[in-house]
């Protein structure tokens, strides 16, 4: 007599090509890791190989795409990040509630598919941006020598400084407030500022900016967001797409595109960003742009004098006219309405990911322009 008996059921949790693609994702994370490690000791080829090379490419491929459309892809991507995030704990509940396995089995398999996927995005992350933070800085490529210099030399930057802001401000349109407003439209100001940052080959003599005639920053939609969070603008390098806060005090938004477009071209440290976004609105035929690139390098500047000297800042601010005053005193209303522990949480983040991107001096790193700024001029025997 013959039985028949039920067949026994496959009872793994994971497939095997599950657990094939889980493990070569997760060896994601010490490559990247080694690929920075290699990238401390050798700028000249990460500039070559990198900057230059495989990043230039990458980048150039993504602002093809993502530069064409209406809207941030960042904020549909985050999006659609929070959704996947949403259903995969779902599926994680269900998959618990099952009891098809023991339930640290189930942890341990999501877990695994979790770090997988933070693997994949991380190192996706340092072939799109990272390694820029490695790369040669961009005084050396510009011809410029920083070096330590005193208080007069800091005092006669802050003057040129004002002079310029006042200048550019007399240009200016303002508000029933007295306050800055732009006269043109944020396509015409983002059209502006690609040119004014790609037009810096050309008048430097170089050959390094050119990623940001491919690209237009763009408008986020939760700009009011970024507020609280303290940001005026961000890039998302996994699609090399520049974003822009555009709630902030309009007369920073041009220089913050900038400094987005200086992030798109390669250039990842904070002063060095600042310097480029200084330099390419200084630059501009536009009355607007010249404006706000001479705030940003304004308030970097008298931020540092006065910590030297305080009566040397007073003094700059008695030369200020009155409309570029009325702007910095809404500014300093504006950004005081949005100080919030979320705020300060954000810039405590943001902190440590400079510090971890050989930034030392975390945050503080954006003030550093003003070595550059100093450079600069002396290099045109201004100061």
């Amino acid at each position: 007599m013959t039985t028949a008996t039920r067949p026994k059921q496959n009872h793994r949790i994971m497939g095997r090509g599950a657990v094939i693609t889980c493990g070569i994702l997760t060896l994601l994370t010490p490559l990247g890791l080694l690929l920075i490690r290699l990238a401390k000791g050798s700028p000249a080829a990460v500039e070559q190989y990198y900057s230059r090379g495989w990043y230039h490419a990458a980048a150039t491929a993504l602002t093809a795409v993502t530069g064409k459309l209406p809207f941030s892809a960042m904020e549909a991507a985050l999006i659609l990040l929070g959704v996947l995030a949403v259903l995969f704990l779902a599926g994680w509940v269900r998959e618990l509630l099952r009891r098809q396995h023991r339930w640290w089995q189930v942890c341990l398999k999501r877990l695994w598919i979790a770090a997988s996927a933070v693997s994949a995005i991380f190192f996706w992350f340092i072939l799109t941006g990272d390694l820029n933070y490695y790369r040669v800085p961009v005084g050396e490529s510009l011809g410029l020598q920083t070096e330590e210099t005193g208080v007069e030399t800091l005092r006669a930057l802050c003057h040129l400084l004002a002079q310029e802001a006042g200048e550019a401000r007399a240009l200016c349109t303002e508000d029933e407030q007295g306050v800055f407003a732009s006269a043109v439209s944020y396509q015409e100001l983002a059209e502006q500022a690609s040119s004014a940052v790609a037009g810096l080959d050309e008048a430097c003599g170089v050959q390094l900016f050119d990623l940001a005639k491919r690209t237009r920053p763009k408008a986020m939609h939760f700009s009011e967001v970024m507020s609280y969070l303290q940001l005026t603008g961000v890039i998302f390098p996994y699609l090399s797409e520049p974003n822009v806060n555009v709630h902030q005090p309009a007369y920073g938004i041009s220089s913050t595109m900038c400094h987005e477009l200086s992030h798109i071209c390669g250039f990842m440290r904070e002063d060095e960003a600042n310097f480029i976004a200084y330099i390419a609105c200084r630059g501009s035929q536009s009355a607007e742009l010249r404006y706000s690139g001479a705030m940003l390098a304004l308030i970097h500047a008298t931020n540092r004098l006065y910590r030297y000297d305080p009566n040397g800042w007073q003094e700059i601010y008695s030369l200020l006219p009155e409309g570029v005053l009325r702007d910095l005193s809404y500014n300093h209303t504006y950004w005081r309405k949005y100080e919030t522990p979320v705020g300060e949480t954000a810039d405590r983040w943001n902190d440590a990911y400079l510090k971890a991107n050989d930034q030392t001096d975390g945050v503080q790193s954006y003030g550093r322009m003003v070595d550059l700024l100093i450079a600069y001029y002396r290099a045109e025997g201004r100061i």
